[in-house]
């Protein structure tokens, strides 16, 4: 299913997929420097995730992920095949993927799509959905199960 993410999710992306080129560019730590620069807006713990994608995307397409400039306005190509694949538009691009790493790269898709929602919905101040809404497809409806401890664990 296909499922679009807020401007405000999308510049995420793009910001750390362009962050993410300069530190691997330059040698530096990359899940630190995107951590540092998520944090600034509540998001770093999704650095890890943006690292994997990102890192998953070159070897999967065999080739340098080509990002725009920090200032740039407009999206390289690259981009946005970036947003297109976490919005799952561009569903025969895994065929197209280094066969050995399309699994890897379905799983990181799916667990970015996940902690996008999550953490951009906490930082723009979204409220919690009821219990019996859908956590992650607006299509399903599923209802969730707390755990008794407090945590905010869902199973469908």
């Amino acid at each position: 299913m296909r499922f679009a993410f807020s401007p405000a999710a999308i510049w995420t992306i793009i910001d750390s997929a362009r962050h993410w080129r300069i530190a691997r560019d330059a040698g530096d730590p990359v899940q630190p420097s995107l951590y540092e620069r998520l944090e600034r807006f509540g998001a770093g713990l999704l650095a890890p995730v943006f690292d994997s994608v990102m890192t998953l995307f070159e070897g999967g397409f065999r080739r340098r992920f080509r990002a725009g400039s920090p200032l740039d306005i407009g999206f390289s190509r690259d981009e946005h095949h970036l947003v297109a694949l976490l919005e799952g538009a561009d569903t025969d691009a895994i065929e197209r993927f280094e066969p050995s790493l399309a699994s890897a790269m379905r799983v990181a898709l799916h667990s970015a799509r996940i902690m996008l929602l999550s953490i951009i919905g906490e930082v723009a101040g979204v409220l919690s959905a009821p219990a019996s809404a859908p956590f992650f497809f607006p299509a399903t409806t599923t209802q969730r199960q707390p755990l008794s401890d407090g945590i905010p664990v869902y199973f469908r």
